[in-house]
């Protein structure tokens, strides 16, 4: 979507909202979530009501919308603003939310655009040790990122060091090696799309300000799905996962 079809949407919060529930990103209920019955409404004070059970819920029930508190035309920007690829922290800058929202939410976006299992990343012990981080598999030009038990043949060690410039700020010096000679590898048709990945990764690490290797790899399963989908509208396929996924 374009930034300027988007302005016009988020001019007024019921617009926004009607947006967001044409893309089903918020939820638009036809029966009651208790009793099943199909009397539904909205009520004057906003709220979902069931005239048979008299139960009410919110308007941003089962989306993803209740996991924070924002606007509609917030969660549009924010949306924006993570297509376009601008950091948590400077997305929280530019529209005055709260860093650790703002945060959770581009978290939340790269677990529906990637389909990345956290709980493997939460359980995996080895990703105590930088060297056991993560490993990559060459396809077909494209890049698929495994764990130490998951990897086959071909894979690609990973390294991720993170070096601190001065308080508050870092980079992140990353190589790779070949997983059973443990060497560098030298640029070379075989392996010339893991280079062009480093390059890429390189760049969109480099002001990353996430410090736990649960945000690590999930800023880095999103710069695989960006290096592997060039030019598909990232906005687009995040509403659609979204409103699959919630």
């Amino acid at each position: 979507m374009k930034m300027i079809d988007l302005l016009e949407v988020i001019q007024d919060e019921k617009r926004s909202e009607d947006f967001l529930r044409s893309r089903g990103v918020l939820k638009t209920f036809t029966h009651c979530y208790k009793c099943n019955s199909t009397k539904v409404g909205m009520t004057r004070s906003d709220r979902w009501k069931c005239y048979t059970c008299e139960s009410e819920w919110t308007r941003r029930k089962d989306s993803i919308l209740s996991l924070v508190r924002m606007k509609y035309s917030e969660f549009l920007l924010c949306m924006k603003l993570f297509e376009l690829e601008l950091t948590a922290e400077e997305t929280a800058t530019q529209l005055k939310l709260n860093y650790r929202t703002v945060q959770l939410l581009f978290n939340e976006f790269r677990i529906v655009l990637t389909a990345f299992d956290i709980k493997k990343i939460i359980s995996d012990q080895t990703l105590l040790k930088d060297e056991e981080l993560i490993y990559l598999v060459e396809e077909k030009e494209k890049i698929f990122l495994f764990h130490k038990n998951e990897m086959g043949s071909g894979a690609i060690s990973l390294k991720i060091t993170r070096h601190f410039i001065q308080e508050g700020t870092a980079y992140y010096k990353i190589e790779i090696s070949n997983i059973n000679k443990m060497q560098s590898l030298k640029i070379s048709k075989q392996h010339l799309a893991l280079h062009k990945f480093i390059r890429f990764a390189k760049k969109r690490l480099f002001d990353f300000r996430g410090t736990g290797k649960k945000n690590l790899l999930l800023r880095l399963s999103e710069i695989v799905y960006r290096f592997n989908n060039p030019g598909v509208d990232i906005f687009s396929c995040l509403g659609k996962q979204i409103s699959q996924n919630y």
